[in-house]
């Protein structure tokens, strides 16, 4: 059974307003490395959320479980990372968590449920020698390619009843705040445009409900790409070509 922590992306379609996630993924040389995550939902968003999983999921998948310490550790200890520390609050009508977990090579975060059972992650030689490209699909690479073709499908559409739909979800999702963080082993080169540069080995996703002005900008976040292109030196990340 899997708490889902990153359903964020995955129902960003269905869900109000309310929703920040903050995720921070440190990657060391030989490959360990740690995941820290915040989730902060209103109630109406978990409430919405739990109805929206029950139904995509045929019920049995409690986005609860999130914010209960001994779930997440089994979880984590399955999937071969180590919870380090979890945190839930409530703070009026907001329910908060914060988790830490290590993990202890690349093979080990590829499972990890942090970052949802629909995620891969790629680790190839670079454009150039001593470089590494690290790419990360948060919900996977065909949902990416396919998110890519309906977002350009979508430039031309004129349907006036689908432009009304995109409308009214985009005044639900009023409040939407999603942040990705990786630190990484080696220098950052070149990076997807939906990153930012923030440090010379870091880089950050930031998505906010605004945004969100179209119904392709709507589709590309929630099946996005992040790739960077790495300085090697000094690593020893295995890649997924040898």
């Amino acid at each position: 059974m899997r708490c889902r922590i990153s359903l964020s992306l995955l129902l960003l379609s269905l869900l109000p307003a309310c929703l920040e996630l903050e995720q921070t993924i440190t990657i060391a040389a030989d490959g360990s490395g740690t995941q820290d995550l915040r989730l902060s939902l209103g109630a109406s968003t978990l409430a919405q959320v739990k109805r929206a999983t029950s139904v995509m999921d045929g019920g049995g998948i409690d986005p609860l479980q999130v914010f209960d310490k001994e779930t997440v550790a089994k979880e984590l200890r399955d999937a071969g990372l180590v919870l380090l520390a979890h945190e839930a609050s409530e703070l009026g009508d907001k329910h908060r968590v914060s988790v830490a977990a290590s993990f202890k090579d690349l093979a080990a975060l590829r499972k990890s449920p942090l970052c949802g059972n629909l995620a891969q992650w790629a680790c190839a030689a670079g454009p150039k020698a001593g470089t590494i490209r690290l790419t990360f699909w948060p919900q996977g690479k065909d949902a990416w390619v396919q998110a890519r073709q309906k977002a350009e499908a979508m430039q031309n559409d004129t349907d006036p009843t689908a432009a009304e739909f995109f409308q009214k979800r985009k005044q639900q999702l009023a409040g939407l705040d999603l942040v990705l963080r990786l630190k990484l082993p080696g220098k950052v080169l070149v990076w997807t445009r939906n990153l930012e540069k923030t440090g010379e080995q870091e880089v950050v996703a930031h998505i906010t409900a605004e945004q969100i002005q179209t119904p392709g900008d709507l589709v590309r976040r929630l099946a996005p790409r992040f790739e960077v292109v790495l300085d090697s030196t000094g690593c020893s990340l295995p890649l997924d070509d040898k």
